[in-house]
């Protein structure tokens, strides 16, 4: 009776444990995702490129809701667009506040905080810190975006679009 309560007990653990590193597996893949796009956002915002993010979202045809996916998507573009010739974005700091993976599901949610100002002639025109939720969607692709909240600005300098 003790060895079997002892074989139970030890056959839980190591399901226990292996769901954890599987969790932590798939966070660690979901904060690498993120992080690409935090990159290619930046690069993407100097070269005024609007369309440099879309491999990081999800489509349609692998589960996302197109609403959502287009409003996130458009609001990037827009952005994108209201840049002038010669500005220059800034990153001044990109932290990741919470991943929530519900791996059962193939959902995430990802909380980020950016500091950014927007930059002509050696002044800030623009800037914040952005504060924005993020859904992302587990495709054959690996995680994407898939919609996310609007982003909630503070320490706002400058009005968007600058004159």
């Amino acid at each position: 009776m003790k060895k079997t309560i002892g074989l139970v007990a030890l056959a839980t653990l190591v399901i226990v444990d292996g769901l954890i590193v599987q969790s932590g597996a798939e966070e660690r893949a979901v904060r690498r995702i993120i992080d690409e796009v935090q990159a290619a956002a930046l690069n993407s915002l100097n070269f005024r490129d609007p369309n440099a993010l879309d491999e990081y979202f999800a489509t349609v045809a692998e589960g996302a809701q197109a609403a959502g996916l287009a409003e996130t998507q458009q609001a990037y573009k827009d952005f994108v667009a209201g840049l002038s010739a010669g500005d220059i974005t800034q990153f001044h700091s990109f932290d990741i506040k919470t991943i929530e993976v519900h791996q059962d599901a193939g959902l995430a949610k990802v909380t980020y905080r950016l500091h950014f100002s927007v930059v002509r002639n050696g002044f800030a025109v623009f800037g914040a810190r952005a504060t924005q939720d993020l859904a992302l969607l587990k495709t054959p692709r690996g995680w994407r975006i898939s919609g996310g909240d609007a982003p909630q600005l503070e320490d706002v300098i400058g009005a968007w679009p600058p004159r």
